[in-house]
């Protein structure tokens, strides 16, 4: 995943949208809606920390 990995702006139009779908990837691992990547190394920095989907749904 690069998630969040390194700034947008190094990214061309393909790389951000692997970002987006990765995003909606993670979104949807943390509100339980798939068991696919449940344990990828990741996602551990965002469970750390307190409603880490509140971002995405004032967003979304």
């Amino acid at each position: 995943m690069r998630l969040w990995s390194l700034d947008p702006a190094h990214l061309d139009r393909q790389g951000l949208v692997a970002c987006w779908r990765e995003a909606l990837l993670a979104q949807a691992v943390l509100t339980g809606r798939t068991r696919g990547y449940r344990h990828h190394p990741q996602l551990e920095r965002f469970r750390v920390v307190p409603g880490p989907v509140e971002p995405w749904e004032r967003h979304g």
